[in-house]
């Protein structure tokens, strides 16, 4: 049995105590570090399916470790935080975070939100791939890979989602609710904000690569795809 691999960056001992060793209990194979710095060092040696990160760390902040971790990975990231702004939970999201988890929290729901990051995460080897086709844009579901022009473009795990329920939903609109729903995450808080940083994202990676796909917003609906 191959265990999945969690990192937790985090300068408060306690809480990477308790983390560790309920992580433990649940069958994950656990690395924590205290600081930023060390948080890069290790990720690059221990190659972790999915990363816990506290925002304000000495060294580099989580902000700055995530920036740096997406630079070459899309391991999914969760952040740990006593407390943070709509602005600052935004910038987490456009540097690539996959969720938020504000301090204290409860350990079953911490699981709860790592089990279903890691699950759309995973690629199961009994599913066969389902491809999308647009334009010059395809979808790989089950790889979770996306192409233009047959060049594979670097998305973020909601970006991704976002993009995939609309190419299924072509040239129907699409409300913010409809969209979190397809994701299957809460944390975005209904913070429509939030979607549209997601969004915003999303459009401008399109654009960057020239793909015949256009996300148009329907003032007062939502959104839709089309050429």
């Amino acid at each position: 049995m191959q265990f999945e691999k969690i990192l937790i960056c985090d300068d408060d001992p306690i809480i990477t105590e308790s983390l560790s060793e309920y992580l433990l209990a649940m069958d994950y194979k656990v690395f924590s570090v205290n600081d930023g710095e060390k948080a890069v060092e290790k990720f690059k040696d221990f190659s972790p399916d999915l990363v816990l990160l506290d925002i304000m760390m000495p060294n580099l902040n989580g902000l700055q470790v995530t920036k740096i971790i997406r630079e070459k990975s899309e391991v999914p990231i969760i952040f740990l935080t006593a407390k943070i702004s709509v602005d600052e939970k935004i910038l987490g999201f456009e540097l690539g975070a996959d969720d938020y988890m504000t301090k204290p929290f409860s350990m079953r729901e911490l699981l709860l939100r790592i089990q279903a990051v890691l699950k759309r995460n995973n690629i199961t080897k009994n599913d066969s791939e389902q491809i999308f086709e647009k334009g010059n844009l395809s979808i790989f579901s089950l790889k979770r890979e996306v192409n233009i022009n047959d060049f594979r473009i670097d998305l973020t795990k909601t970006e991704f989602d976002f993009l995939e329920c609309f190419i299924k939903n072509f040239e129907n609109v699409l409300s913010r609710d409809q969209l979190l729903e397809y994701t299957k995450y809460d944390y975005l808080d209904s913070d429509d904000r939030v979607v549209d940083v997601h969004i915003k994202n999303l459009r401008k990676k399109l654009e960057e690569n020239n793909s015949d796909i256009k996300i148009l917003t329907v003032r007062g609906m939502g959104y839709r795809a089309s050429t």
